[in-house]
């Protein structure tokens, strides 16, 4: 066994000695960021391609992403445009009290152009002078998030597009879409599936919220985060509300729920501070996850209206929340759901 050890030891050696003998630039590692113009690229010299990224300390009013640049000789192809680091730009999102730093491009952008063949589906957050966006190829903003863009003014979705953008906090922004588009269509500047039957995302800014009648399913994450509802009503059309439906909505009371839903999907009502009551319809069968996490649940009377329930999670319902029942039987059930507070029949 030594003696292989040192055999591998020295072939190691010899391997090491050899790398080290080669021009620096063959060894030089694969990817490197450079700041051409005011953006961020990370180059990689294998592939001839790169990424580019704002995160950069001073910014620009107005800035282009090409689709080629030029250093140290070679050419490289920019494929992809991040607005940040990621990691940074959800923690940001989810910090509705954060300031974007003096001189950075979230406190200073005024326009950006996007070249053609450059993808972007990373969220745009808190670009307090953000006006205008030029996509030389639109398909380019499929899936992007926009959030706290006070001054955005328009936001075009093309034809091809099949993810919709979520916008939230951008009060001035006017949402249209290609009347050739087969998805999506939208509506007041909210998205909606071609046939209306699908609610993508809600960038409404109305106190209260009435869900139009030819909807059946709630898409996840539909209202997630809009500060502006009060109240949402939902018809009697809808069939299905998706997972974190109405997540972390600052300012949403009340919820009125169609009487045809059978079943509630993952943390719908996920850190809702003001939503207090709820009453749930009478077809209700399944509660397939939490309202929320155990510290993000504010809930203090739940209205079960069923006379029967099938499979329930209500773990995160704290104890100080009361929740009246029909009957014997769900109150039993609701027990065995993991609710640890009072039940009352009534």
């Amino acid at each position: 066994m030594r003696k292989q050890f040192k055999t591998l030891s020295a072939l190691m050696l010899s391997a090491v000695l050899a790398v080290s003998a080669l021009p620096f630039s063959k060894v030089e590692a694969k990817s490197k960021w450079v700041e051409i113009n005011g953006v961020n690229y990370e180059i990689n010299r294998i592939t001839g391609e790169c990424e580019a990224s704002l995160n950069v300390k001073k910014g620009k009013s107005e800035v282009l992403i090409p689709n080629k640049v030029k250093y140290q000789g070679d050419i490289y192809k920019v494929t992809f445009f991040s607005w940040d680091d990621w990691d940074q730009d959800w923690k940001e999102e989810t910090n509705r009290s954060y300031k974007p730093a003096a001189g950075s491009y979230q406190a200073v952008l005024e326009k950006i152009t996007i070249a053609k063949g450059v993808r972007v589906s990373e969220p745009a957050c808190h670009y307090q002078k953000l006006k205008k966006i030029v996509f030389e190829e639109p398909a380019g903003v499929s899936g992007t998030e926009f959030y706290d863009c006070p001054q955005l003014q328009s936001l075009y979705i093309p034809k091809k597009v099949k993810y919709w953008p979520t916008v939230r906090k951008c009060p001035k922004v006017k949402i249209t879409i290609s009347s050739s588009n087969p998805y999506l269509k939208v509506i007041n500047n909210d998205i909606y599936s071609k046939n209306g039957k699908t609610l993508y995302s809600v960038a409404s800014t109305k106190a209260n919220y009435k869900v139009k009648k030819s909807v059946k399913v709630i898409d996840d994450g539909a209202f997630y985060k809009n500060d502006n509802i009060k109240s949402i009503y939902l018809p009697d059309s809808v069939k299905k509300i998706g997972d974190e439906a109405f997540g972390d909505m600052k300012n949403l009371q009340s919820i009125r729920f169609s009487n045809s839903i059978k079943e509630l999907d993952y943390a719908i009502f996920n850190k809702c501070k003001k939503l207090t009551t709820v009453k749930l319809p009478k077809k209700i069968q399944t509660i397939r996850g939490t309202f929320g996490g155990k510290k993000n649940c504010y809930l203090k009377k739940v209205y079960i209206n069923a006379t029967s329930l099938k499979k329930c999670n209500l773990k995160s319902i704290p104890k100080t929340c009361k929740i009246y029942v029909k009957n014997k039987k769900v109150k039993q059930q609701v027990k065995g759901a993991g609710f640890k507070g009072k039940i009352l029949i009534r």
